[in-house]
């Protein structure tokens, strides 16, 4: 089983990152005519050359390099002459800069793809949430070679995952460390809204306020035993998956640090950690736009458009936004420390079939919990934090934004 990795197209990259375990590197531009999964906003903006840079830097280390296409929505331009032809000059460039891999979300690019690229494997994205082997086939029979399985579904279902694996002919992939809660009734409408927040010339002009990541962070983030019940999988349980039949590991985020990315990589490599779990999720202090003053006030031209929002009542969040840049502990890992150690044998019980998904009638996470979680700092500092995303989130409910 490989590693599959991300991008942040940060000079540093390649020489601060161990890529022993790694088969695949992944990006984009932050702006596509088909958008991607994150927002413009989180993503640094290169030029195309850039792009040609890491691709022939990945071949000369023979790592492969896949190019996001993976929006979910294209506002139905992909069947237009002028979404077409967009789509196929896409496609051409990746071609000419010898791009391996494309993944796609959209069936219609798929099949593009395949009749008219064929130097091009293609991987089907975690965001069309392929949760069984019927989904699975589907995406087989229109000429997938690889298949994401969706995560926040099934990253906890063995059974299912082996069944995919039986029932199927494709690579299997999935994402280990995020933290996105169980079966999340949101991941859809979220992949459409980063779409459209990095799509080109989209009439929203990459207007990014993020609902749905409000939402997410205040419910696992104020109980934090939902962070156990998430997708997330640890370095050491990674046997478990590939016993199950998994051919690849991707991990996440293509807007972090060298600095945080290598660490992230190397645990997963390794397949052992000594310390905060939460050091291997995406955190404030590991995004590039959070770090970097230049980054941070150019990122914020895609929250601040006065078209959008209300400028003078958006004022009291950016105030709010950079007091919490001076929160240490918040910012490193949401005030949490998971002491990843204590989480040996937690899998277990997952993987033998005995979770029957019904969390309130069952507490064996709970347990895991008050053995592994505790607070870096006072419990009303946390929850006080934790009152500012609510307040952020009613600012928008209210319309107090707007």
């Amino acid at each position: 089983m490989k590693l599959v990795i991300p991008v942040n197209w940060e000079d540093d990259y390649f020489e601060k990152i161990d890529f022993s375990g790694t088969e695949e590197i992944y990006g984009k531009l932050n702006i596509g005519l088909i958008g991607g999964g994150r927002p413009s906003l989180t993503l640094r903006d290169v030029k195309k050359e850039k792009v040609k840079d890491f691709v022939d830097e990945a071949h000369r280390r023979d790592l492969k390099f896949n190019y996001l296409m993976n929006g979910t929505c294209f506002d139905n331009l992909e069947i237009t002459k002028t979404g077409y032809h967009d789509i196929r000059k896409t496609l051409d460039w990746l071609s000419e800069i010898n791009v391996d891999i494309v993944t796609v979300s959209l069936p219609m690019v798929l099949e593009i793809i395949k009749k008219n690229y064929p130097n091009f494997s293609v991987s089907v994205s975690i965001q069309v949430r392929i949760d069984g082997f019927e989904k699975a086939r589907y995406w087989q029979n229109l000429g997938a070679d690889k298949l994401n399985i969706s995560y926040v579904d099934i990253n906890k279902n063995f059974e299912e995952i082996r069944k995919i694996k039986e029932k199927t002919t494709c690579k299997i992939q999935t994402i280990a460390n995020l933290m996105c809660m169980n079966k999340c009734p949101m991941v859809t409408l979220h992949g459409n809204y980063n779409a459209h927040a990095s799509q080109k010339n989209h009439v929203n002009n990459n207007f990014s306020f993020d609902y749905y990541l409000f939402s997410c962070a205040e419910k696992l983030l104020s109980n934090p035993v939902e962070i156990l019940k998430s997708a997330f999988i640890r370095p050491e349980d990674l046997h478990y998956y590939e016993e199950a039949g998994v051919d690849y590991i991707k991990l996440v985020e293509r807007s972090m640090t060298t600095d945080a990315l290598a660490r992230i990589v190397s645990a997963y490599t390794n397949r052992s950690y000594d310390g905060n779990m939460m050091d291997l999720i995406h955190g404030l202090s590991k995004y590039i736009i959070y770090n970097n003053d230049k980054y941070y006030w150019k990122g914020l031209k895609y929250l601040l458009q006065p078209g959008k929002i209300n400028l003078f009542k958006a004022h009291k969040l950016v105030s709010k936004l950079k007091s919490l840049r001076s929160e240490k502990a918040f910012n490193e890992s949401f005030d949490l420390y998971i002491d990843n150690k204590k989480l040996n044998g937690f899998m277990d019980f997952f993987y033998k079939g005995n979770c029957h998904r019904d969390c309130n009638e069952c507490n064996y996470c709970n347990k895991f919990a008050e053995k592994a979680i505790s607070y870096l700092v006072p419990i009303e500092e946390h929850e006080k934090a934790m009152e500012a995303l609510k307040q952020t989130k009613s600012m928008m409910i209210k319309g107090d934004l707007f």
